[in-house]
């Protein structure tokens, strides 16, 4: 699989909407906002409150301190309306070839954003994150590999349960923000949901990582105020998850998994899906794809990702064998080297 690297220029431009983004959403919370600094086990940590409304100055976390944060801080403090040369930057990188989501996925994607889902460490795993590495690696992925209709969102369970922040209403009403069609598709408990689904067959399906084989059905997200379905390996995706831009609208400010690590997912996830099922190629696809991008520029993330897999055990390793056994070989030299 021959990718096409992008021109220096538009690297320039994803990094400039990144950073715009950033600024953008911690200006949203509007003018008469101050920033808190907080400590913990020795590590800071940053807020901010809102203005009073109601007599009331709502809090909202940011994230650890890190020179980045300190950076897109001062220039929120700062910012001003930039949203139609936002709009320019997401145009020009879609003219580029860069791939984006769909208009209803967009949407849902901003609402989400808006809502606070992403500041609140959920990131976005599967084909719509797949779609955001393009811009993220300087590549063109193959169109085949982006194709899908639904979005899965995933938190870390630990993550969830620590964070003193969530939604300020239920994850079904942030969707529904977006979309008045969407309903909760119940479990074996009716009163339990981790799918939200709409009419016409589109999906939202939320996700965690596994705390134990015995897991149950569902376990309770208290930030995104919401069940999630638990997940073997997932912890493994969710580990440093990063930053992303999604080309939609004025762009979007999301988190997904590092791509060396969601090539690496995509290779175990592909082995524990059934024959029929199409996706099982589509994760070989798009972890080929990922593998010829990062072997060029970052070989170190994905070796290191691979082999921490590996070191995760038995039924890992087998699992990745039978994977990589299928891959090309290019993409094969690349883990193995």
């Amino acid at each position: 699989m021959t990718l096409q690297r992008l021109p220096l220029a538009i690297h320039t431009n994803v990094a400039e909407l990144l950073d715009q983004l950033r600024a953008a959403q911690i200006a949203e919370f509007g003018e008469g906002a101050s920033f808190l600094r907080r400590e913990r086990k020795g590590r800071f940590y940053w807020y901010v409150r809102s203005r009073q409304v109601d007599g009331e100055r709502p809090e909202r976390y940011l994230g650890p301190e890190t020179p980045e944060l300190l950076e897109t801080i001062e220039r929120a403090k700062s910012l001003r309306n930039a949203a139609e040369g936002r709009r320019m930057l997401v145009r020009a990188l879609r003219a580029s070839g860069l791939h984006a989501p769909d208009d209803r996925t967009g949407r849902i994607l901003q609402t989400l954003a808006h809502a606070g889902v992403f500041r609140l460490r959920a990131a976005i795993v599967g084909t719509v994150a797949f779609q955001t590495y393009g811009a993220l690696l300087g590549f063109i992925l193959p169109a085949q590999a982006v194709r899908t209709g639904d979005l899965d969102i995933a938190q870390d369970y630990g993550i969830s349960m620590a964070l003193d922040d969530g939604l300020d209403r239920s994850f079904l009403d942030v969707l529904r923000a977006a979309d008045t069609a969407f309903s909760p598709v119940p479990k074996l408990d009716p009163s339990k949901s981790a799918t939200y689904r709409t009419p016409d067959g589109y999906a939202v399906d939320v996700l965690t990582t596994s705390r134990n084989a015995g897991d149950e059905e569902t376990s309770r997200l208290d930030a995104l105020k919401t069940d999630a379905t638990p997940l073997r390996f997932l912890d493994f995706l969710l580990r440093e998850t990063i930053e992303a831009a999604a080309l939609h609208g004025d762009g979007v400010l999301v988190r997904v998994p590092a791509p060396a690590r969601y090539a690496v997912h995509k290779l175990i996830i592909s082995r524990k899906r059934s024959q029929a099922n199409p996706k099982r190629r589509k994760d070989l696809e798009q972890a080929t794809a990922l593998i010829g991008a990062l072997a060029q520029d970052d070989p170190f993330a994905l070796r290191d990702a691979y082999a921490e897999a590996r070191e995760r055990g038995e039924t890992w390793r087998t699992l990745l064998d039978e994977a990589v056994s299928l891959l090309p070989e290019t993409a094969r030299a690349a883990l193995e080297r």
